[in-house]
């Protein structure tokens, strides 16, 4: 009775085994296409985590490169500020000590927030160490000192840096420069 179901004159066998080889033959097509976008993604997360890391790689040396045209860039206004001051008359020597107490407030800030890093911070911080021993040690920079102290805003930056170098030994900070 089976046989007459199927005209070609197969039986029941062999039709069901013509429809498991078809569903095996397209779930082996699925599982191949399964297996390449498997593989397609793979290689484009790869290449995704390569990318991510020449980019952070790129981020590093530009921070690099930022903070030393930033070290030039205060090394230059230092060289000049200290030059206008060593060379002022009497009356120019308080505007000009001024202006290299305010150029040293923005290097006390730029060292503070991190602007700069690697070996560029380690020069700022000793940069800023030595000048720092400079005035502290200088009778007339800090006698001049208080009066250029408008409010408690005034060198903001220059206390915060002063606190952090409180425990470095070779700096002796003179009790006004705090108030």
């Amino acid at each position: 009775p089976y046989t007459t179901l199927f005209r070609s004159g197969s039986s029941i066998d062999d039709a069901s085994h013509r429809y498991f080889v078809d569903c095996s033959a397209s779930f082996r097509r699925e599982i191949v296409a399964l297996n390449t976008s498997d593989i397609i993604a793979s290689a484009s997360l790869l290449v995704a985590f390569i990318a991510l890391g020449i980019a952070c790689y790129a981020i590093s040396r530009a921070n690099r490169t930022t903070s030393a045209a930033t070290l030039v860039s205060l090394n230059e206004g230092f060289r000049s500020a200290w030059s206008r001051f060593l060379s002022a008359k009497e009356e120019q020597k308080t505007a000009e000590l001024a202006e290299l107490l305010n150029l040293f407030e923005i290097a006390c800030a730029i060292r503070q927030e991190g602007s700069v890093s690697g070996n560029s911070a380690e020069l700022l911080r000793e940069y800023l160490d030595n000048v720092l021993r400079l005035l502290t040690s200088n009778a007339y920079i800090c006698q001049q000192v208080r009066p250029l102290l408008q409010d408690e805003a005034t060198f903001m930056f220059v206390r915060r840096f002063l606190k952090e170098s409180r425990s470095r030994p070779g700096v002796t900070i003179p009790l006004e420069w705090y108030q």
